[in-house]
């Protein structure tokens, strides 16, 4: 009797369908987004939720756990997350956390959003191993939209899949946008979110997602299921990453890597998903993004049905949200999931104008009581990852600020303007804290058709590239400890070779040690001579001016430093007697540092 249940068992397992049965007729593959996910139900197969482990607070519960995506070449497919729900009995608004490329699942991120009163599940699709050391984890079967070994132990293939050709672990055995390996991470997306439906301290009605960096491309291509209500991708999720920049800027797109464009572009591309996105967005990223490029952010926007959306991005900075952004993220759904009347403003109105070579630029933001600044950054360089953003002086009359910004014939413009609003009360985030919180206007983009890039150096004025009087507010800093800029970016630095590094510092009678690091990363490939260091130690003996010329810098490709292609510049100084990092940021400090210039050599 046994071994004919057993028997019976195998039988079954052998005749279960696949989620997707392979197409090799090119005629009847899917040739648009909504014609991939047509004949798909996320609700359609059993979820087989396994709990593996559970913890629970006087205010929230944490389950880690596993549910299956879907069956792929006769295996099941299964992905592994943390959900988190508040303790209080009731219906709570939920929504999917999807992590970026290399990271993993957060049992803490679960229960922060658990304690500020959302359901979530936070979905470990790159099946890392979790921090609480727990063995049970994702398991994708015969199939791997992951990233290779170096972070899933079961991976099939070497690294990242970018194309959509057949090999033995995809869905199709010809060229199909269903071997994209996204297809199969918006699947454990939308499996998620049928996972939250089904959980009884969940409102299904009030479902939305967001993720991070790849997090955010799946975010994207998830957004178009009827069953959300909003939408936040995070530093991710654009369309448009086959297009170049203008100026022909070799390396600005993916190109190379897309062997089927028009398959790429008709179906798995944002810019095929987001024309039938309906609920609201709000795209929360970084000026300076290499992964969702800044024009590409508003040329998404602008495929949207509905004027609902918002875009808030911290300036001068690269991948990743500060306090002002990751606050709107709270904000958003607690104004779309949650019964809080939440006010978040619209994006602001913008106007912008030419006229005999000077353009004229606008912003008039809403809900003036709350207002906390406004400033509006303009930019010449086509390269979104690298440019600098110069603040433009501008002039407010009643509620609007407007700026003139002189155009010239061969180079691009592009202008935003940056608006901050004062929050009811100081927020408490995942990390640290935050009074404010930005959004955007829409971006203003003057794109002539004979650009040429070498107009940029006309432009030069000066070398001076920061005298701190308006403190680091052209700098960025994950920490505190060191700052970055794109300042050697600006074509209005005298940028000549001949020139020499001058830091004019006031050691206020400690010695310090200086250390820069000097980067050219995301620029064309021409112009990407690598990484390059420099430290010294600074006596306390006074203000001093130090002298740096181009070969006193170390090179890890062996290459001569070009002042004009660095991109960041990073600047440490490290107390010797504290034996730690100051702390550049704070205006107590930062005054050490009183200038940066690039000079005639003596």
């Amino acid at each position: 009797m046994k071994k004919f249940i057993l028997l019976l068992c195998f039988i079954s397992h052998l005749s279960a369908k696949d989620t997707f049965m392979p197409i090799s007729d090119p005629a009847k593959l899917p040739k648009s987004a909504l014609e991939l996910w047509q004949g798909y139900d996320a609700r359609a197969e059993d979820l087989e939720v396994k709990i593996i482990e559970e913890w629970k607070t006087d205010e929230v519960t944490t389950r880690y756990l596993t549910y299956k995506v879907g069956r792929f070449k006769g295996a099941n497919s299964r992905v592994s997350a943390y959900y988190s729900f508040p303790n209080n009995s009731g219906k709570y608004p939920a929504f999917v956390w999807s992590h970026g490329g290399g990271q993993r699942a957060e049992k803490n991120r679960s229960v922060y959003f658990a304690k500020q009163g959302f359901a979530n599940i936070d979905i470990n699709w790159l099946g890392r191993p979790v921090k609480e050391d727990i063995d049970t984890n994702t398991n994708w079967g015969k199939v791997d939209p992951t990233q290779g070994p170096r972070f899933y132990s079961k991976a099939l293939r070497k690294g990242w899949k970018v194309n959509l050709q057949p090999d033995e672990f995809s869905i199709d055995p010809i060229p199909s946008p269903r071997n994209s390996n996204w297809i199969l991470l918006s699947m454990a997306g939308r499996r998620a979110i049928t996972f939250l439906e089904k959980q009884p301290e969940v409102n299904p009605d009030r479902i939305g997602f967001t993720g991070f960096s790849m997090g955010g491309m799946i975010t994207a291509l998830t957004a178009t299921d009827p069953r959300l209500k909003a939408v936040a991708p995070f530093v991710g999720g654009t369309g448009f990453k086959y297009v170049d920049f203008p100026g022909g800027i070799v390396g600005s797109s993916k190109r190379p890597q897309f062997q089927n464009l028009e398959m790429y572009k008709n179906a798995i591309d944002p810019e095929a998903y987001w024309p039938h996105v309906k609920c609201p967005v709000a795209f929360i990223t970084s000026s300076n993004d290499f992964h969702s490029t800044f024009e590409r952010i508003y040329r998404s926007m602008d495929l949207l049905p509905h004027e609902d959306w918002r875009v808030s991005s911290n300036v001068h900075y690269n991948h990743g949200p500060g306090p002002e952004e990751w606050a709107v993220l709270n904000l958003w759904f607690k104004k779309y999931l949650g019964d809080e009347k939440v006010v978040i403003p619209k994006t602001p109105p913008s106007s912008f104008s030419i006229e005999k070579g000077m353009a004229t630029f606008s912003v008039s933001p809403k809900v003036i009581d709350r207002l906390a600044g406004v400033q509006i950054y303009y930019s010449y360089d086509p390269n979104s990852r690298t440019r600098f953003w110069h603040n433009a002086v501008a002039k407010k009359s009643k509620n609007t600020w407007t700026t003139d910004i002189p155009v010239y014939p061969q180079l691009p413009l592009y202008v935003f303007g940056h608006c901050r609003y004062k929050l009811d009360q100081e927020m408490t985030l995942q990390v640290g804290n935050s009074k404010t919180f930005s959004i955007n206007s829409k971006e203003a983009i003057h794109e002539p058709k004979n650009i040429d890039l070498k107009e940029l150096s006309k432009l030069a004025k000066n070398g001076l590239i920061e005298d701190f009087s308006s403190g680091t507010a052209d700098w960025s800093s994950r920490n505190g400890d060191n700052i970055t800029t794109y300042k050697l970016q600006s074509p209005m630095i005298d940028r000549s070779n001949d020139k020499v590094l001058a830091f004019t510092i006031d050691p206020q009678g400690r010695d310090h040690t200086l250390r820069l690091r000097l980067g050219s990363s995301f620029l064309s490939r021409e112009n990407n001579i690598g990484t390059f260091t420099y430290h010294t130690k600074v006596a306390g003996k006074g203000p001093q001016q130090i002298l740096i010329n181009r070969k006193n810098f170390k090179s890890e490709k062996d290459n001569e430093l070009e002042w004009a292609k660095v991109s960041t510049f990073n600047v440490t100084l490290v107390d010797l007697k504290q034996r730690k990092a100051v702390r550049l940021t704070d205006p107590k400090t930062h005054s050490i540092l009183k200038r940066i210039e690039l000079i005639d050599r003596p």
